[in-house]
């Protein structure tokens, strides 16, 4: 498989779950107010022509004429850490279609470089990894009264997720850093991030 189709393929598969869960109204806004697209065009003055988003959700208002907001998701899909450069260049692009009417996330199943985390850190964009099946080990837990805190979300393991290439995940294949936040799943991502304003 070339990078082109691993990279389909990453954007497929988180394109048909934020579609089903946009469409049950599990992403913190109404189902009605929220348009999903794949590969569609977005108008750069800088370049006069159309620049093409991987995945995007366009939040609507009822009975706007545009879209209020736009959360865009970029799929890399490498055999590698994503280069600070990937990050800066997404940035770049977010700010020719939407300016401050945007929220954007990078989505990997490699980690990311150092410089690429702290540079999507400062400049608020959203960082997601979803482990490769090989690298996640998946293990049957015994339900108790304390299982809840099994199920808590570990800094430490999420920095290490995002930024460790051989990084050995344990029942967890989505990792997720926005806005000072960590996620453990795209609805959680989404409900923060575009969920307040609809």
């Amino acid at each position: 498989m070339n990078t082109i189709e691993k990279g389909d393929a990453l954007e497929d598969q988180a394109f048909d779950l934020l579609q089903v869960e946009l469409s049950q109204g599990r992403l913190g806004m109404d189902s009605a107010s929220g348009k999903i697209f794949k590969k569609k065009g977005y108008y750069s003055r800088d370049r006069e022509k159309d620049i093409i988003v991987d995945i995007s959700i366009e939040v609507w208002p009822i009975g706007a004429q545009n879209y209020s907001l736009l959360w865009v998701c970029e799929c890399k899909n490498y055999g590698h850490a994503v280069p600070v450069d990937d990050v800066e260049e997404f940035k770049a692009k977010l700010d020719q279609i939407a300016g401050k009417n945007v929220k954007g996330v990078m989505a990997s199943r490699n980690s990311f470089q150092g410089g690429a985390i702290s540079f999507a850190r400062n400049q608020g964009i959203g960082l997601v990894r979803v482990m490769p099946g090989d690298q996640v080990t998946w293990m049957m837990q015994l339900t108790t009264t304390d299982t809840s805190s099994a199920n808590r979300l570990n800094p430490r393991e999420f920095n290490s997720a995002l930024s460790i290439e051989r990084h050995k995940a344990i029942g967890r294949s989505f990792y997720a850093a926005y806005d000072g936040y960590i996620f453990g799943n795209w609805q959680s991502l989404l409900r923060h991030s575009i969920g307040e304003i609809s």
